[in-house]
């Protein structure tokens, strides 16, 4: 599909035709008039536009030098500290700290557009260079939780405020030093000092510089001074604070070609800052790559060239070239007619030509071409004599295999963004000059007596160095290529529009309770204003959006190996800036440029996601008004919503990092995405028009983790960022009730009645989250206990920390992690005791507490009720994810309870838990702490502390209780909705053995309606065609239960719902054609196929209340002539049904095969097997045999013992019949006994009771259960 048809959806807002595109697998193509070649003669490049993108300053000493300018004096300096910063994490992904920061870093203000930290760095990277020169840089490895532990964090924070304590002029005091206590958790740091008494405190330079001396000259003492209860993980002693100071996206200019603007620069860089104990700079400087199209080319006079340019050469190349004299050099070339270059000294391109462009000329959009970069990052270049590579460069640890991260824009798949863990080899002999220009190297070697720089000054420097060889000074940390709009459009990388699922979060709020409703007000006023998309489309509106191509590479300068005078930009940033501009670089780069024209950058992001926002916008415009109404989307349009924005936003960063793949990988989208380019839905998806619901699926095939039918999701971290975890929990609890309720297996939980079987499977649901938080519990303190074991050095501790972190490891992985199975407990006790030794007594229970699983489940229901809740307590876990799941669970729950007392209705809700939990092999859970000598008992579960459930439920008894009628009242309830024609029922609640007593009613099932079809995509491929809506409204509306054959199909469709999803048949059953030899041949083999469920794996036939809609309906629709499908057929010449219909029926196994298997069609021809054209491979039955029909199946419904089980031979066979016997609590007859066919005459009454199996009949006999 050309991006030009694309355009063209756009501009018309064709939102039927872009939605087409989504059900198609597209490969998009690339218009000629929407790009240019990077070579084209057309085109005018500038790279004269440099710019400072990030700084990370790291001092090499105790103290805060990184926060001090370089000036004795000023008096508008100012920084913030702010103490509140706990949870903080150091974030920068480029650059080099000289240590790792796991657990290293505090954040403590702002000052002068930096972030202000303190590292706390280990006392061997300080005093040995080479060991802080071997720490990774901070993209080379990936590091840990960055924040200091609570206790760290306290120690620091009151080393700080002793510092401050000492400033004359500061109102900072300290009563405590070390705090009232050893124990940090008998005080609080407020309780000794007023460092909290402000939110921020303001810092002049004077206080500073103040602040600094204090931390170099005190920090020793106080470590020694400190309690020893501080120092027993030798974290105190080992590590002591330097500074670090962080400066991104600030997009600054620097570089100027003005040289008076250039002279300023140069001195700004030395008074930000003094850098005589900075260790380490790192910085991101960028160029901006620009192309117009110019309108003509003008000369430019060799007179002008020769007053800047004393000698001018053919080649940049300083091993080859030769000087030229312009008078005989053409200014192109005569075949090619391409410009004759020439360069400078330096080997820089000098222009012969000025572009001139029209006055509205906009620049072209570049990109990268993703398939031929990484070519480029593996080039090799060669030494030469005047720009040698330094043997670093190929010798040492700086180089580094490239690793080129691609990011595809606009689902172009071959274009976009990247970065790399490294820069163009390219810049090696520019690197190297710089670095022969710089470097310095010790004292006591010998001094260039050339140098025009007094030795003197450098040579004291070298007095104060760490030990260890001087390292590099110059390296590359990494680079980034991208194009510049996205500075327009988000401030930050994380902060794009279409980043933050905002249509997500404004329909799963509607599930939102208490300050959440608050919030889904705001966001859904947001979104009523502008949806994201539009308000990026309202950025990219003005004309002179930037497109410049930003060419960003990343720089590390180790300020010990750097002479002092050249501590500036002068002689560091500007070289590497303008080096871009240089022909080997350039020349190199441009052949993997991707360069479209203004008029397609960048409104080609509008134009290829038209067909996604568009469906977004038909999506909000349907729901909005519902969702202010108070109606919850179903949680399958939130996630396809979600799904949507997800692809959205991919086509804006091309990262995969925002692909949900769990749910995205089997609607095609995964795959669709990273090889195709464009989005593509598999045909489970539907899309319809107005006033439908723009997208939907069946409930049945929606994708599901494991077998417990848990769904996959794409909204989570839109809804926990917007909402918080627990309306997520909760939400996700519902989707998985709905989705475990509705597709209910017929063999779960077989012998409970059906009300109890779904509670037990809510109860499942929620019994699981539960056992999701007892493992983090233990996961958690578990790792925390065996990283002390392991800090305090101890061979035995190490030793037993890593027994515990095996058994850890084995325990998470158990399918019944809180039973005694695959080896739960073992696993278990082997990781929860702090000794070896204990593993013989279990499990602890330091309470000596036992419940039993009643009381389990009885403190589950009176934790989690909806009014008057108990506080939670062990076992339950307050926070957990479990704790809002629960309460969802019971809110279903108590749908299927009784309704007569409220005894019965929770004695049922404990009944649902208990088998929950055995069923789960639940049989210790955590508990609390014993009590204390004082104060009340701690009612926080602990992962030491354990109770056992206690014997085993008699879980015969719970289904005896549940298959009897409450009391007297109820039952006498039960017996007058029997009785009465006109009460309401429910065909999936009654069984088969009690089908004849409201089967002929003039109240029909409740399934038996429109609204149990899905007709979502119902809409008709043409207008002549009826749609499949028009034809079931038909059928309902002319219904009539005391017509034969109405009745025999609304039995046919009640039978078929009860054997789902075994309604296809298998290729290897089909019988050879040469067996078949004439139409009841042919009719008898079909019939006489094993009934099986589809192979192909198909879902969307699981749903019972479709088929009892479904089946009678075409049954009906196939015999009355009268109906819109018979109408349709019987004018055409083929006879042929619409296609909107077969695609309909045939996806749920329902036709004219179907019909043939149950008795209700003849077959006539081989062609059958694939429907056939009606009334010619397939018959009718004669109104004959219909009455025939019909009478057998009447004397079956008088049969009230044997009547149901002769129904499903009848319909299916003796084989299905049998095995749905034994699942439908029906009396079946034995077969190997008594041969039945469906044509045999009824049984006698008193026939013998040893031909009887009786599958969970509440009858008199002795049972036998299957």
């Amino acid at each position: 599909m050309s991006l030009s048809a694309f355009e063209r959806l756009f501009r018309r807002k064709d939102k039927a035709g872009a939605a087409s595109s989504l059900l198609r697998r597209t490969n998009l193509r690339i218009d000629p008039q929407f790009t240019f070649a990077s070579d084209d003669g057309r085109l005018l490049w500038d790279a004269s536009s440099h710019f400072l993108d990030f700084v990370l300053v790291v001092s090499g000493a105790i103290g805060l030098d990184a926060f001090l300018p370089n000036t004795i004096s000023d008096h508008t300096f100012t920084i913030t500290l702010d103490f509140r910063l706990q949870t903080k994490q150091f974030r920068p992904k480029f650059g080099k700290l000289g240590f790792d920061p796991t657990g290293s870093m505090m954040a403590i203000g702002n000052g002068g557009a930096c972030e202000l930290w303190l590292g706390f760095c280990p006392l061997v990277n300080i005093e040995d260079l080479s060991v802080a020169d071997e720490a990774p840089l901070l993209n080379e490895k990936k590091h840990g939780d960055t924040r200091l532990s609570s206790r760290h964090f306290r120690m620091a924070v009151m080393f700080i405020a002793y510092a401050l304590a000492k400033i004359p002029n500061m109102h900072i005091h300290l009563m405590h030093t070390y705090g009232t206590n050893e124990d940090f958790l008998l005080w609080k740091v407020k309780d000794v000092t007023n460092l909290y008494a402000t939110p921020t405190l303001t810092l002049r330079l004077d206080d500073l510089k103040s602040l600094h001396r204090y931390i170099v000259s005190e920090w020793d003492q106080w470590v020694q001074e400190a309690p020893p209860s501080w120092k027993v993980d030798g974290w105190l002693q080992s590590h002591v604070p330097l500074s670090v100071a962080c400066r991104y996206g600030q997009n600054q200019p620097i570089a100027s070609s003005n040289p008076d603007a250039r002279s300023i620069e140069e001195r700004n860089w030395q008074v930000e800052r003094e850098y005589s104990n900075i260790r380490y700079l790192s910085m991101a400087i960028a160029t901006d790559l620009t192309c117009k199209p110019v309108r003509r080319w003008e000369e430019i006079s060799n007179e002008e060239i020769l007053e800047s340019h004393n000698i001018i050469y053919d080649s940049p190349d300083p091993t080859f070239r030769q000087p030229v004299n312009l008078d005989d050099l053409p200014l192109r070339d005569p075949q090619t007619q391409r410009e004759n270059n020439i360069y400078d000294e330096e080997g820089r391109r000098i222009p012969r030509f000025h572009g001139i462009c029209s006055r509205n000329t906009q620049p072209c959009g570049v990109l990268i071409n993703l398939e031929t970069i990484t070519e480029l990052f593996s080039t090799f270049i060669p030494d030469d004599d005047d720009m040698a590579l330094d043997p670093d460069i190929i010798l040492d640890d700086d180089v580094r295999t490239p690793m080129v991260n691609v990011y595809p824009q606009a689902f172009l798949r071959k274009y976009g963004h990247i970065q790399c863990n490294t820069i163009l080899p390219h810049f090696a002999p520019f690197m190297s000059k710089i670095r022969n220009s710089v470097s310095r190297s010790r004292h006591n070697q010998n001094h260039d007596p050339f140098d025009d720089q007094p030795a003197d000054s450098d040579a004291d420097e070298f007095d104060h160095l760490p030990n260890g060889p001087l390292p590099t000074v110059l390296f590359a940390s990494g680079s980034q290529f991208y194009n510049e709009i996205s500075h327009r459009i988000r401030p930050s990388a994380d902060l794009h529009d279409v980043q933050q699922g905002r249509i997500t979060s404004a329909l799963s709020g509607a599930y939102s309770h208490g300050h959440g409703k608050t919030t889904h007000r705001i966001v859904m006023r947001e979104c009523g204003l502008n949806l994201p998309h539009q308000r990026y489309d309202n950025k990219i509106k003005v004309n002179d959006v930037p497109r410049a191509l930003r060419l960003e590479n990343v720089y590390v300068f180790q300020l010990d190996s750097l002479k002092r005078h050249k501590r500036n930009g002068a002689d560091m940033v500007v070289p590497l800036a303008s080096s871009w501009s240089h022909p080997t670089i350039f020349q190199a780069l441009r052949p993997h440029l991707f360069v479209l024209t203004s008029d397609a950058f960048p409104q080609i992001y509008q134009w290829t996601t038209y067909p996604i926002t568009s469906l977004l916008e038909r999506i909000w415009d349907h729901f909005y008004p519902l969702v202010q109404k108070g109606v919850k989307p179903a949680p399958q349009v939130i996630e396809l919503c979600s799904v949507l924005e997800r692809a959205l936003a991919y086509a804006h960063t091309g990262n995969t990092r925002v692909i949900a793949t769990s749910l995205m990988r089997p609607l095609w989208l995964v795959q669709s995405l990273l090889e195709h380019g464009l989005p593509t839905f598999s045909p489970s998806v539907r899309f319809a028009a107005a006033p439908s619901i723009p997208v939907a699926i069946s409930p049945a095939d929606w994708p599901t983790l494991t077998n417990m039918k848990v769904p996959a999701i794409a909204s989570k971290r839109s809804q926990i960022l917007t909402y918080g975890n627990d309306h997520f929990e909760a939400y996700k609890a519902e989707f998985h009730i709905q989705l475990s309720v509705n597709q209910l297996s017929s063999n779960a939980f077989l012998g409970y009645p059906s009300n109890l079987r779904h509670a037990i499977i809510i109860a499942l649901v929620a019994l699981q989250a539960y056992i999701a938080d007892v493992k983090t519990l233990v996961t958690r303190a578990v790792t925390a206990a065996c990283s002390d074991m392991e800090a305090e050095d101890a061979g035995d501790g190490e030793l037993h920390a890593a027994v515990r972190r095996k058994g850890l490891r084995k325990w998470l992985v158990t399918a019944n992690p809180l039973g005694y199975v695959d080896k739960g407990y073992e696993h278990l006790v082997s990781c929860v005791h702090s000794k070896p030794t204990d593993h013989h007594e279990g499990l602890p229970n330091p309470t000596n507490m036992k419940l039993s699983v009643h009381d389990f489940a009885r403190l589950i229901c009176d934790m989690c009720r909806e009014t008057d809740p108990a506080p939670v307590a062990a076992p339950l876990i307050s926070g957990g994810c479990s704790m809002p799941v629960f309460r969802v669970a019971l809110a279903h729950m108590r749908k299927y309870a009784p309704n007569d007392s409220p005894t019965q209705a929770n004695k049922f809700l404990h009944d649902a838990f208990i088998v929950a939990a055995n069923h789960l092999h639940i049989n210790n859970v955590p508990w609390n702490r014993p009590a204390g000598p004082r104060g009340r008992r701690s009612r926080k579960p602990v992962f030491d502390s354990w109770v056992n459930l206690g014997k085993a439920v008699d879980l015969q008894a719970i289904k005896r209780n549940h298959l009897q009628v409450g009391n007297a009242a109820a039952e006498a309830s039960q017996r007058a909705q029997a009785a009465d024609s006109r009460a309401a029922w429910s065909a999936d609640s009654v069984t088969l053995q009690s089908l004849p007593d409201y089967v002929l009613r003039s109240r029909l099932p409740d399934e038996f309606s429109l609204d149990s079809i899905d007709l979502s995509d119902s809409s008709s491929s043409s207008d002549k065609e009826p749609s499949s809506r028009d034809i079931y409204e038909w059928v309902f509306a002319n219904f009539d239960i005391k017509k034969p054959l109405h009745q025999i199909a609304l039995i046919a469709g009640i039978y078929i719902s009860r054997i789902i999803p075994d309604i296809f048949w298998a290729n290897s059953d089909k019988p050879k054609a040469h067996t078949v030899t004439n139409d009841i041949a042919l009719t008898n083999a079909i019939r006489a196929l094993p009934w099986k469920p589809n192979a192909s794996g198909r879902k969307g036939c699981k749903l019972p209340q479709q088929f009892i809609a479904m089946v009678p309906s075409y049954i009906l629709a196939v015999y009355d002539e009268t109906s819109p499908l018979r109408k349709y057929s019987d004018k055409r010449a083929l006879r042929n049904f619409p296609k909107s219909w077969n695609s309909k029926n045939s996806a749920k196994g329902i036709g004219p095969l179907l019909l043939v298997r149950l008795g209700l069609l003849r077959a006539m021809s081989g062609r059958i097997w694939k429907g056939g054209p009606p009334f010619q491979d397939w018959k009718l039955l004669s109104a004959e045999a219909v009455a025939a029909k019909h009478r057998e199946i009447t004397a079956c419904l008088a049969d009230r013992q044997y009547g149901p089980f002769r129904l499903a031979v009848m319909f299916f066979g003796v084989d299905k019949a049998v095995s749905l016997g034994r699942t439908s609590q029906a009396y079946t007859i034995n077969p190997a006994i008594a041969s039945i066919k469906g044509n045999k005459r009824m049984l006698k009454d008193d026939s013998d009771s040893d031909e009887v199996e009786i599958i969970e009949g509440p009858m008199a006999k002795r049972a036998r259960f299957a």
